[in-house]
């Protein structure tokens, strides 16, 4: 996130799901990777501390009399681009806040990583939403939201997310098939 512009955007979120356009879009599901109460992404949530993160937001288990397998929603700030909670996937809900001053230096912390499912993009200006979007590496860019689009776009990552495929579309009958070109003299 742009230092400029970091209290402005971030703020409310780690104000909590009290927020007004937070609480509305919340919502907490079963951890259902994970049946252990979580226990890898609250392995996550501690290296995180550990590390040197700073824990804003969340942090640890919440709804335990329903079963104990959700985890709060969690906010790092301060991260840095070495610490495991930056180089791993979490799939949970743990977000990992880096902040940098120019677009390029947030392109190049955006792909610094093995992984590259989807990204998200948040700004005004569209000639940057086009040009920060070309220049990410990863599956799917949602540009001032976040969407896995719908059955007629395909859904896969970059590098080591997903399966080296595409789900949805035509291009998931692809991963099923191998195209063999056979040349041929007849004469």
């Amino acid at each position: 996130m742009r230092v400029s512009i970091f209290n402005d955007v971030i703020g409310p979120v780690m104000r909590g799901p009290s927020s007004s356009h937070c609480a509305a879009a919340l919502r907490i599901g079963r951890l259902a990777r994970d049946l252990m109460a979580g226990a890898g992404d609250l392995d996550y949530i501690e290296s995180g501390q550990s590390e040197g993160a700073k824990l804003v937001l969340g942090g640890g288990r919440t709804l335990q009399k329903t079963g104990g397998f959700f985890v709060e929603p969690t906010i790092f700030d301060q991260v840095k681009p070495s610490m495991r909670i930056a180089r791993e996937e979490i799939f949970g809900p743990v977000l990992s806040v880096f902040a940098f001053d120019k677009e390029e230096d947030g392109i190049a912390l955006a792909n610094d990583t093995n992984y590259g499912l989807t990204a998200s993009v948040y700004t005004q200006d569209v000639n940057r939403a086009h040009r920060v979007a070309r220049a990410l590496r990863a599956g799917t860019v949602s540009v001032n939201c976040f969407s896995e689009g719908d059955a007629t776009t395909p859904f896969g990552g970059f590098k080591q997310s997903g399966f080296f495929g595409r789900d949805k579309s035509i291009f998931a009958h692809y991963q099923y098939t191998e195209l063999k070109t056979i040349w041929m003299q007849l004469t």
